[in-house]
């Protein structure tokens, strides 16, 4: 293949988007990141279109600065990476791109492709009611990409069965973080008060409600400073994690996400709901306590009477984190994506191949 090109673009999930470029920048690969707008939860971007729904006098000006970005990047790069399924231009220009001889790549990061109803059949904490609306429309803009889609990249098998029949080589590489920007703060063995932090993107998704139940309960038998994190920047989110004893991500979900990631890349013990299923996809080392709505309670209780226990899995965590998660190894399997040098791959293999990869 010609010297590699790469765009990514047009939605930015947790930073998915950011950590890729960054490590394939590092490999000196030309890469290009766009989005459509920019808000407070951005970790970073490249090009932001500043592009506004609701701004309807701008949409002339809007089409032509569209026109000219989609002209611009055909140019420019030979490989396009699109997440949550949508392209420049609404996965319109899809067959240009392979008539150009471009190469096309779908991430998928949850609820842009998960079937809920589905999801409910293996996990019955899963929300399901706010995601019926819509549903069919998803479908059919996931088939579409999939229709002309080189490949496919998921984070972890989690999303596999959701994915429609004409989707074809099924590539899990692992969510990235920077790890340059995380220091582990790990948690001292003997502590009186303990600091319990939660930060949902979504409270019902995440289950929030349940786990401030449980937090509740508990303080009326030991001391816990609890920190709900919503509508924060990076940085002050991230000072509040470091002052962590305990992180709890979500506990219906099934999987674990960046926000888990991050907390073990601090240093902290973690607490996600992870499904059986996905134990058996996931590498055997993986330090996240699970607990969902039942357990929440006495899981949390466990943590907060055994010390010892919170620091080796803050350390085991970050051990986690560095072999799996750095952005620089996943860049390089990205890198091979594109090339062809690897096949379509998942499971535990896939996470074995990441943390082979080298920096």
């Amino acid at each position: 293949m010609r010297e590699l090109r790469v765009f990514h673009g047009m939605f930015e999930m947790a930073g998915q988007a950011f950590y890729a470029v960054k490590g394939l920048k590092q490999m000196g690969i030309k890469t290009t990141h766009m989005i459509w707008r920019s808000n407070y939860a951005n970790i970073g971007y490249g090009i932001s279109l500043n592009i506004y729904r609701k701004k309807w006098y701008l949409y002339p000006y809007y089409l032509l600065k569209v026109a000219f970005y989609e002209l611009k990047i055909l140019r420019e790069h030979n490989v396009f990476h699109f997440h949550t399924g949508s392209s420049l231009l609404l996965n319109f220009d899809l067959w240009l791109f392979k008539l150009l001889h471009k190469k096309v790549f779908a991430e998928f990061h949850g609820s842009e492709l998960r079937d809920y109803a589905d999801a409910e059949k293996v996990n019955p904490y899963i929300l399901t009611q706010d995601f019926v609306s819509g549903l069919e429309k998803r479908k059919k803009k996931v088939e579409k990409i999939c229709r002309y889609a080189d490949g496919v990249i998921l984070h972890d098998d989690e999303l596999i069965p959701h994915l429609p029949a004409n989707a074809k080589n099924i590539f899990v590489v692992p969510l990235r973080v920077d790890l340059k920007k995380f220091t582990p703060c790990y948690v001292p063995a003997e502590k009186e008060k303990i600091c319990i932090v939660h930060a949902p993107s979504n409270r019902k998704i995440k289950g929030s409600g349940q786990v401030i139940e449980a937090i509740e309960a508990l303080k009326k038998k030991y001391q816990i400073e609890f920190i709900l994190v919503e509508n924060k920047s990076q940085k002050e989110a991230k000072e509040i994690y470091e002052k962590a004893d305990i992180i709890v991500d979500q506990i219906k979900l099934g999987t674990y996400g960046v926000f888990a990631i991050e907390g073990m890349a601090l240093g902290k013990p973690v607490v996600t709901y992870i499904l059986d299923e996905m134990k058996q996809c996931l590498p055997k080392e993986l330090p996240i306590v699970s607990a969902n709505p039942d357990t929440i309670e006495d899981v949390l209780e466990q943590l907060i009477l055994d010390g010892k226990r919170r620091r080796e899995l803050g350390i085991a965590g970050r051990k986690y984190v560095e072999n799996y998660h750095d952005c620089r190894k996943n860049a390089r399997m990205l890198y091979e994506v594109y090339t062809g040098k690897i096949q379509p791959i998942k499971g535990r293999e896939a996470f074995a191949h990441a943390a082979q990869m080298q920096k």
